[in-house]
């Protein structure tokens, strides 16, 4: 079902697919995007400077002693990286977190860690994968030969990482979210982790009905009636109705923040179409 929080994970599985390389060049499609927004005239856009380099600033981080901690720091990964990631797997969750772990330098004041990575939002750990491809291939990612589904055209694309959709937290510090459900109930959420999201990949005899039930049984914090009491029957996913199921899993993907990989899209100057780009954490990392 579209709904399935599952599905919105990242495409692990699809480790491996070739067709797209780093950019020999980043500066050069950096450059080149600032060229279609810039102005030489008086009313010119200001440019904002961007972070310091290797450096991003995520939606929640961790809070520690009180205070939440945004900043993070990431490197460029080397040679023994991508060894060890390839070592970790067949391109799933754990060759994920070999990632993340050897990619990123700390979060605050912590150096990264796997129970780190754990804690943190998958949407933070995404801008982080992100941050690591910026620091290992630069800021755009070519593709070489896409064909345009409007009207056959094979395209040679540069394509800045800044034109990944990135969806923000209205409020980063939000730990709980109300979700209204049929009849009058609502339902007190959490986003989803690192840690649901290992509990989940990790399933035996997973598909995607189960691993929703799963995700909702861990971020499905209380339920109440119309007139405020509880859910008769407290918060088993598996008794909940389907269609309110559905509204809670939609309300987990549209919150979560970070890149949506599956919304890019660009317009074929030949045609004027649009044409969907198929970006991954796969063809980011030129099949890693």
């Amino acid at each position: 079902m579209t709904e399935s929080l599952a599905s919105a994970l990242p495409d692990f599985d699809t480790f491996g697919v070739s067709g797209v390389s780093g950019v020999a060049e980043p500066h050069r499609a950096h450059a080149l995007s600032q060229s279609v927004l810039a102005d030489s005239g008086p009313g010119a856009m200001p440019v904002i400077a961007p972070p310091g380099e290797n450096h991003i600033t995520l939606q929640r981080g961790i809070l520690r002693n009180g205070t939440w901690h945004r900043d993070a720091e990431v490197r460029e990964l080397t040679g023994r990286d991508e060894e060890a990631i390839a070592a970790a797997g067949d391109g799933g969750l754990k060759a994920f977190e070999t990632l993340v772990t050897r990619g990123v330098v700390r979060v605050g004041p912590e150096p990264m860690t796997r129970l780190l990575a754990g804690e943190l939002l998958i949407g933070d750990r995404e801008l982080l994968v992100l941050a690591v491809r910026r620091a290992t291939f630069g800021d755009a990612v070519e593709f070489r030969n896409l064909p345009c589904p409007n009207c056959g055209e094979e395209i040679d694309l540069v394509f800045p990482l800044d034109h990944i959709p990135v969806v923000e937290l209205e409020d980063p510090e939000q730990l709980e979210f109300k979700v209204p459900l049929r009849k009058g109930a609502t339902a007190v959420v959490r986003l989803p982790d690192g840690d649901d999201q290992a509990h989940v990949l990790n399933l035996r005899d997973r598909n995607a009905i189960k691993a929703d039930t799963e995700m909702l049984s861990r971020c499905i914090l209380r339920i109440t009636q119309a007139d405020g009491s509880p859910r008769a029957g407290g918060v088993d996913p598996g008794d909940l109705p389907m269609a309110d199921r559905h509204t809670i899993l939609r309300f987990l993907n549209a919150t979560q923040p970070g890149p949506r990989y599956q919304d890019c899209a660009f317009t074929h100057d030949t045609c004027g179409g649009e044409v969907p780009l198929p970006l991954t954490v796969a063809t980011l990392f030129r099949g890693l």
